[in-house]
């Protein structure tokens, strides 16, 4: 927005992306935006503070506005007013908006039907000719369904948009566009495109781009949803483009791999269907090393069919990224070696600055690059590798070198081959191997006979799909960081070192165990200790088996805020041993759910005594006919795709039983 209003100017040492960003860090650094989380997890969004708003929107009123649908807030709205946003259902008021000659910027929330909206819009198109952003919304996702009740939302954009000649940046979130205005290629100004719609497409249209959208040269970045980009023909014209996040190579001209070779300002790259190139000539017309600002680079094959394995190491032998790469994702490639740029410390250590590697479904490859050697990595993905045996293979001689030195997140999925992290020969000195790891997972690996010591840093451990029959936290660090665990679709295991290690582990609160049918044990704990001496804080706990509750030290704990009880196809009924562990000074839980018990019939009738449960969530659990009696704190009930005995007699229109949950302010049963 602010380099397509022209507040931000180029520079020879940075994009003007980059200069925007440092400016914006600058103002939440003077706390001119707060960072707001958003959901679970989910994100962050930033708000300009409340005093700050309304102080700028007095200062500015000459040039920033807000048109709503009401008639007699447009008349006061300045005349010379550069930045309106719009939010109406009634057309006339959008026709109002071409009286302001000097508008650079539009922000529309329309609730209105097509035509009317269509026909408003070309007036504007008209009228309007100063505008350098234009952003067109439907309305938000809660009020979409009750828009398309009523009227149809808008499919096509007027072919007069291309009166708009100063227009910069094109933002759309419109539901069901059938295609761009083909006058949107005369716009040769246009630096940003983004199409977003509010929900996912369920189909590629064709032609919705504008033939000769390449036309172009000044767009810097185009988002288009289902792979839109690699329609696009000739896209080598557009040499200011940032990012192309996916490129689908054919054998057809304006297509072919040669495009790229003059887009020097790619930041981010995406090559599909490597398969159809030629040969290594073809390749080398690409030039990656000569894009000094590319970061991000994705290669993918498109299938695992059989190939010609020498053509595909010749291939990636050619694609020499630049020294500037931070981020390499390698997909469906069927060499059996890697490629010559990254197979030895000397080649490898040109790209240095390597922060994430992902490689995925690479089937031929024997022997890993040397990763380990790259001083700022910090994310490594090996995904569906089944022959490599080994993480480190001998690279050159020296078994003192510090492995791995700022990993901080190792992801292994479907290694089958792995037997161990280290060929024989090759070690890493002690406390040297993953010094920075906070997160390991592991799955599918049968043949790897232990974990590595784990790592003085390390906050998260998950293994699937692990031979087993025990493991061990072998560290040198006390006590051990973790604070995550889990060991989940593990048969052959037995027993977990879990009770042996409290004392170390301290800070462990969240423990997930699902589908290890043998397990017996959770380590060795004196009873002594049990009572008088439990310092393991666990306050989550996800299970697929309620006997975990009956081991120690899960017996004895005191802390668990949350218990989530999931896929058991087995569990019919609760044993006594458990319906009493709910009995016994569970004052701390908070948080309950059942989730996919396909065979249970009946809850713990010990519910009642939870005094501190405040959420208690029951889904996919058919066979569940009623409910215990509740406790009285209870403040949230959630069921979803239990039995319709249990529906009804609850529900809220004159159940039978609905005075039983009467006292609980939120109730969703569906």
């Amino acid at each position: 927005m602010w380099i397509a209003l022209g507040f931000i100017q180029p520079s020879q040492a940075m994009t003007m992306e980059d200069i925007g960003g440092r400016y914006f860090d600058v103002l939440v650094k003077k706390a001119l935006f707060d960072k707001v989380a958003y959901g679970y997890k989910v994100g962050y969004y930033y708000k300009m503070h409340d005093l700050i708003h309304e102080s700028a929107s007095k200062f500015f009123a000459q040039e920033c506005g807000t048109l709503v649908d009401d008639v007699v807030s447009s008349l006061k709205i300045s005349e010379t007013i550069r930045h309106l946003s719009v939010q109406i259902t009634n057309p006339d008021i959008i026709k109002i908006i071409g009286q302001f000659k000097y508008l650079h910027s539009l922000i529309l929330f329309y609730k209105t039907s097509n035509q009317d909206l269509c026909n408003a819009l070309i007036e504007v198109f008209k009228a309007t000719r100063s505008l350098r952003l234009l952003y067109l919304s439907a309305p938000s996702w809660e009020n979409m369904r009750l828009l398309y009740e009523s009227a149809p939302c808008l499919k096509m954009i007027s072919e007069e948009i291309g009166n708009l000649l100063h227009l910069r940046c094109l933002k759309i979130t419109l539901q069901d566009l059938i295609k761009l205005p083909r006058s949107l290629s005369n716009l040769y100004h246009l630096q940003y495109i983004n199409y977003d719609p509010p929900t996912m497409l369920s189909q590629i249209i064709v032609d919705f781009l504008p033939n000769d959208i390449n036309n172009l040269s000044n767009l810097r970045c185009v988002k288009f949803p289902m792979n839109y980009n690699s329609s696009i023909c000739g896209v080598g014209k557009l040499k200011s483009l940032q990012q192309l996040s996916m490129f689908d190579l054919r054998n057809v001209s304006g297509y072919r791999i040669g495009e790229l070779e003059n887009m020097n300002d790619l930041c981010k790259l995406g090559i599909n269907c490597l398969e159809n190139v030629k040969d290594a000539e073809e390749v080398c017309s690409a030039k990656l090393y000569a894009k000094r600002r590319l970061i991000d680079l994705t290669l993918c094959w498109s299938n695992t069919d059989s190939r010609n394995i020498d053509l595909d190491e010749n291939v990636l032998d050619n694609l020499h990224p630049p020294k500037c790469l931070r981020n390499l994702r390698i997909e469906r490639y069927m060499g059996a070696r890697s490629a010559i740029w990254m197979n030895n410390v000397n080649m490898l250590s040109n790209l240095k600055k390597m922060e994430k590697i992902d490689l995925m479904d690479c089937l031929e490859c024997e022997t890993l690059p040397p990763f380990g050697q790259l001083p700022f990595l910090k994310s490594l993905l090996l995904c569906n590798m089944p022959k490599v045996k080994w993480l480190e293979s001998k690279f050159n001689g020296n078994d003192k070198y510090r492995s791995f030195p700022l990993l901080e997140k190792l992801d292994i999925w479907g290694l089958k081959a792995l037997e161990d992290w280290f060929e024989a020969g090759v070690a890493a000195e002690d406390g040297c191997l993953f010094p920075c790891l906070i997160q390991l997972f592991l799955r599918d690996c049968p043949k790897l006979k232990e974990l590595p010591s784990l790592p003085s840093k390390l906050k998260r451990l998950e293994i699937h799909e692990i031979g087993w029959t025990t493991f061990n936290f072998c560290s040198n660090s006390n006590p051990i960081p973790l604070e995550s665990l889990g060991v989940l679709h593990c048969p052959n295991i037995t027993s977990l070192p879990l009770a042996d290690e409290i004392a170390r582990l301290a800070a462990l609160r969240y423990l997930k165990i699902i589908n290890c049918p043998n397990l017996i044990s959770i380590g060795r704990y004196p009873q002594v200790e049990t009572t008088n001496n439990c310092h393991l804080m666990l306050s989550d706990l996800l299970t697929s088996d309620p006997s975990v509750l009956l081991m120690e030290p899960l017996r004895s704990i005191a802390s668990l805020k949350e218990l989530n009880i999931w896929n058991n196809d087995e569990l019919v009924s609760f044993p006594n041993e458990a319906e009493q562990w709910f009995l016994n000074g569970r004052s701390s839980l908070s948080e309950l759910r059942f989730f996919n018990l396909k065979s249970l019939e009946s809850l713990p009738s010990s519910f009642e005594s939870l005094s501190s449960l405040q959420k208690l969530s029951i889904g996919r659990v058919p066979m569940l006919r009623e409910l215990p009696n509740l406790p009285p704190n209870l403040q949230h009930l959630s069921i979803s795709g239990c039995h319709p005995e249990l529906k009804e007699p609850y529900g809220k229109d004159g159940g039978s039983d609905r005075h039983k949950i009467a006292h609980i302010p939120n109730i969703h049963i569906r």
